[in-house]
């Protein structure tokens, strides 16, 4: 066995001798044996030949200096002086700062160069084992070479030792050594992380998290009471740490958390011995269970002016619950008012919890809003907010006085100063960029009654804000006051737009529009009219208000006149126009062009609805010559087919007068033959009448029922006499049939008195008629003007 033959009994021979290994003891050797035994000798021989390098460098600086000396004799003892010099500077210029040991596994060493300049190729770090008390006994450990700064020599038995260690470089020159670095192996040891098995809710405690880890690596009892364990836990930017015996408690509680809150939990281990080396830190994440919101979310409004009678529109505006109220993750909004005199409500339903507004549309009675915020656990009180009625908005005092003042090209200061004999509960900071947009861009802030001030950051530079401040009275908001700011004032981008209003022989008159906000980039100072004319220029200088002037003393000519616009910083000039003074008649050339074109269509209109205005002029009137009458023959009428009236039933009885009138030759008389029935009358007894127009009138008994009335049809027959006029008569028939009509009356008629021969049959109609009864009489014409019917001529052709 190894234990018997002592360590002591090898013994390596002096450098320079070949070399050998003498035994004292007689074993038998196997080349495993012999290499485990030889180890440590190796590598202290591989150390006496660096130290020989060492040696041979040091020989051959001094050769080379004594050649120096021999040629510059008077200089040999400075020549000699830096290279010992240079030595010492290297040494010093290499320095270990650490080691730290890994229990059974590894010792690692870090270096520091001071000197860039060296041009160091490569290191090797030894490890020795030393006595702790003289230092002066060692024992090769290990080497490793590295081209960085740190190097680890593996497999370390026990760390209840002292160490050595010692670096060497390589550079072109030659090596440099760094002081050697002793330790105590206990108070270098640093321990692996320790493991998290588990993290969750506590089992025995509400609103607590329990951890469970173990080390990686077993322990020795006597050597766990040295054992440090180091817990941290961070949620928001907030840390929590505790440092306690990592043993016998290898299951710990976190209490006092926050619900709903994302934890980051970290362990790490030290042995109390080594105080200067903990462990890395092993980290797990994890969220606390939700509970309902515990605070209200922060509510604000913004109110339009009414738009129509009873109505006017509402923002609410609320900023999201802040950790660790919000006890989680806000999943939705809800938002309602309610009006202070009747039932009438409005509400925005459920809001997804990425917008923070809601637009209502009110009525103008005053009303109270609230907001609540909901996550999975449940929801959150309700914030109010009072609105006014639209005729009593804002009778509040709001702040005295504001003032701004700019801090950077992002940021600006806001103070105020509070209402006299006033007992504010707090005060809402506005603000916004102009031209105001969207509710997104409007930005507010809650601040406690005790501030003066306020920082607006997230600002830009060159652009206009309205800033207000408004005094809260309990759920009421006073009156606003604002203010209008930059930053940093800029030069406008744009001029004002000029107007020419008149010219006169040696003036003009001039308006310009304001510019745009948004393209001001800074408060106007003032305005500037240039005109030119032949190369000379001219400027009037104007207020900041002002914006029309009147030019006056101008020479006649074209003068080239535009407006630049200022602000603190520069101007910018709008676009010029080319105006001319003195040539009045010039006006007078648009006055005749627009009188040309006002003939001009006074004349083709006309000439365009010529066609339609003749039409409506002169309508067209029928020419009689061209009349189908003027080709018919002068025929008896016999030989015109006159109508048959057998379908008729019953006619009616009807009374008729004749029309007495003298027409001279070649006139053509319309005559107006009605179908009708005599009344039962004397024999004897014939009536005429004569009026303006021929008629009938028919006269029905009330007496009689409706189940003696009967259909019957009226026949209107039209003829034209040429020569002469043919008085129309009745016959009495006391039973009248078909057959006895008007027509055989006139037949009759015409053998006593008159020829129908002489009539043209003209056009005939039949049109439905009222019933009849068979008790009827012939009623006079002034008894019944209401059954009257005129009959206007037949101008037909």
């Amino acid at each position: 066995m190894l234990g018997a033959c002592p360590l002591s009994a090898l013994k390596p021979r002096p450098l320079g001798e070949k070399a050998a290994v003498s035994l004292n003891c007689q074993i038998p050797l196997q080349p495993e044996w012999m290499l485990l035994m030889l180890q440590p000798y190796i590598l202290q021989v591989v150390q006496y030949c660096m130290q020989a390098r060492y040696l041979i460098v040091d020989a051959r600086q001094a050769r080379s200096t004594r050649q120096e000396s021999k040629t510059k004799s008077a200089n040999t003892k400075r020549a000699r002086a830096p290279v010992r010099f240079e030595r010492r500077e290297s040494e010093s210029a290499l320095s270990i700062t650490q080691c730290v040991i890994m229990p059974y596994t590894k010792i690692t060493c870090y270096w520091d160069t001071t000197d860039h300049h060296l041009n160091i190729s490569s290191y090797m770090l030894q490890i020795n084992k030393t006595s702790c008390e003289s230092k002066h006994r060692i024992i090769p450990v290990g080497f490793c070479n590295a081209t960085g700064s740190d190097c680890s020599v593996q497999t370390i038995d026990s760390v209840l030792h002292c160490f050595c260690a010692v670096v060497l470089a390589s550079t072109r020159t030659g090596s440099i050594r760094s002081q050697p670095y002793f330790f105590s192996g206990v108070n270098a040891v640093q321990l692996r992380p320790p493991q998290i098995t588990n993290l969750g809710p506590s089992e025995r405690r509400s609103g607590c998290l329990q951890v469970t880890w173990r080390m990686v690596e077993s322990f020795p009892k006597n050597e766990k009471d040295y054992i440090l364990l180091q817990i941290e836990y961070t949620t928001h930017n907030q840390t929590r740490s505790q440092t306690i015996q990592a043993f016998p408690e290898e299951t710990l509680e976190l209490c006092d958390l926050h619900p709903g809150s994302k934890y980051t939990v970290r362990l790490r281990v030290q042995d109390s011995r080594a105080a200067a080396h903990w462990s890395s830190w092993t980290s797990v994440d994890t969220t606390t269970a939700e509970k309902a919101p515990s605070a209200a979310p922060q509510l604000w409004r913004l109110i339009q002016p009414a738009e129509e009678a009873g109505r006017r529109s509402l923002t609410l505006l609320w900023k999201p619950v802040s950790w660790p109220e919000a006890n989680g993750v806000v999943l939705s909004y809800s938002a309602t008012c309610r009006s202070d005199l009747d039932s009438s409500q409005w509400t925005c339903g459920s809001i997804d919890a990425s917008r923070y507004s809601c637009i209502l549309t009110v009525s103008d009675d005053p009303c109270h809003c609230s907001l609540t915020a909901t996550n999975s656990a449940g929801t959150s009180s309700p914030a109010h907010i009072y609105i006014p009625a639209h005729t009593h908005a804002e009778e509040l005092p709001p702040p005295q006085a504001i003032s701004v003042t700019p801090l950077d090209n992002t940021r600006m200061t806001v103070e105020w100063t509070a209402a006299l004999n006033q007992s504010e509960s707090g005060f809402v900071v506005q603000w916004t960029s102009l031209p105001y947009s969207e509710a997104t861009s409007l930005h507010w802030e809650h601040i406690n009654e005790t501030a003066r001030s306020f920082t607006v950051t997230g600002l830009l530079p060159e652009v206009p804000y309205n800033l207000l401040v408004v005094s809260l009275y309990g759920r009421q908001a006073g009156s606003d006051m604002s203010f209008i700011a930059f930053t940093r004032e800029g030069a406008p981008s744009v001029g004002p737009n000029m107007t020419v209003l008149k010219t006169s022989s040696s003036g003009v008159v001039l308006k310009w529009d304001p510019v745009p906000l948004e393209k001001l980039h800074g408060f106007i100072q003032n305005y500037t009219v240039l005109y030119s004319i032949n190369g000379k220029d001219k400027s009037v200088k104007v207020d900041a208000h002002v914006e029309q002037i009147s030019l006056s003393g101008l020479a006649e000519g074209t003068y080239n006149i535009c407006v630049m616009a200022h602000t603190a910083v520069g101007g910018a000039a709008g676009p010029c126009q080319m105006v001319v003074v003195g040539l009045e008649d010039v006006q007078v050339i648009p006055i005749l062009l627009c009188a040309l074109l006002l003939c001009f269509l006074i004349l083709i209109i006309p000439v365009c609805m010529r066609v339609r205005i003749k039409q409506c002029l002169c309508p067209t009137v029928p020419d009689p010559s061209k009349s189908s009458l003027s080709f018919w023959s002068n025929t008896k009428p016999c030989q015109h087919k006159l109508p048959s009236l057998s379908t008729m039933n019953t006619i009616i009885s009807m009374g008729q007068t004749t029309i007495y009138q003298d027409y001279g030759e070649k006139d053509y008389v319309p005559v107006q033959v009605f179908t009708y029935h005599t009344v039962p009358q004397d024999s004897n007894e014939t009536e005429t009448k004569t009026c303006s127009s021929t008629s009938a009138v028919t006269h029905q008994d009330s007496k009689r029922t409706p189940a003696q009335v009967f259909p019957t049809h009226f026949l209107n027959q039209s003829y034209n006499k040429p020569e002469q006029v043919t008085p129309a008569g009745y016959k009495e028939d006391p039973q009248p049939s078909s057959d006895d009509l008007l027509f055989e009356s006139l037949f009759t008629y015409k053998s006593n008195q008159a020829d129908l021969c002489g009539y043209i049959h003209v056009s005939q109609s039949y049109a439905p008629f009222i019933p009849t009864e068979d008790a009827y009489r012939t009623l006079d014409l002034n008894e019944c003007p209401h059954f009257l019917q005129v009959l206007p001529e037949d101008t037909s052709t």
